[in-house]
């Protein structure tokens, strides 16, 4: 009951601050809408030329684009919604005494995140309703449990790497490097816009060590292709892997890099 009263009060804490700024809600729905439309459009090009990179995804350009665009700024919605609920606290000078509280720090940072993760779902459900109703995105092929399995494993990956960054926002403050790499190039050589396979050998290896290759792939996979979760054992299996290791590591980073704020007293500034 403490927990659940705890996960309560931060999300009353969050949906009040954030239903200040409506407007600022509202512009984040429009600006879901473009991208889904830019890369229909793109679509028409691309289907009628030589596409065979996209034969094992279903062969339709719109349809791949549109899942990675989507989950990729779903997945950094995560990523980043840690470090910012960490910032805005830095800034209001209230980190200090959030984290002193008798809450201990994993829990403050697992649970600042929740509203964040409710909007960004409801975003990412908004994106492929206006694919699905408006512009033809095809889900009869769906393989329902594999889509399941491949989400909640990805989650815990994208989560890990937001703690991470949380964890260089209490330390450096400003730049920390870990929300860079993941928006800056994994987003770029993950396979978001186009598939993997068409880049350099060096460039295909360096994909391997981002979980958003894995997560893309299989969410394609089971959407696209109806593959089930035998089908997509390896890469579930390099994701499961990713995320058993990721999760615990970077709660204690997390913890560590709060112990530290509070021994060289910087937890207040910004």
């Amino acid at each position: 009951m403490m927990i659940y009263a705890k996960m309560k009060g931060f999300l009353k804490r969050d949906y009040l601050i954030e239903s200040r700024y409506k407007l600022n809600f509202m512009l984040n729905f429009v600006n879901s809408i473009f991208p889904v439309v830019s890369f229909f459009f793109v679509s028409k090009l691309i289907n009628g030329s030589d596409a065979g990179s996209l034969t094992r995804y279903g062969g339709d350009y719109f349809s791949f684009a549109l899942i990675g665009v989507a989950f990729t700024r779903f997945f950094q919605l995560a990523v980043d919604t840690f470090s910012g609920s960490i910032k805005r606290a830095q800034m209001a000078g209230c980190l200090e005494a959030i984290l002193s509280s008798q809450t201990d720090s994993k829990t403050v940072v697992l649970f600042s995140s929740i509203y964040s993760f409710l909007t960004a779902g409801i975003q990412l459900i908004f994106m492929f309703l206006i694919g699905t109703f408006f512009l033809g995105f095809d889900f009869s092929h769906t393989n329902v449990l594999s889509l399941v399995v491949s989400l909640v494993i990805s989650l815990f990956a994208f989560v890990s790497l937001g703690i991470f960054s949380a964890a260089g926002t209490v330390i450096y403050k400003q730049g920390e490097p870990i929300g860079w790499v993941f928006g800056a190039i994994s987003a770029l050589i993950g396979g978001a816009m186009f598939p993997v396979s068409i880049m350099p050998g060096w460039l295909q290896f360096c994909s391997k060590i981002f979980p958003t290759t894995y997560a893309l792939d299989t969410i394609r996979l089971s959407v696209l292709q109806g593959y089930s979760i035998h089908m997509m054992g390896k890469e579930l299996l390099i994701l499961l892997l990713m995320s058993v290791i990721l999760f615990p590591l970077s709660l204690r980073t997390f913890n560590w890099a709060v112990e530290k704020g509070k021994k060289d007293g910087t937890l207040m500034s910004y």
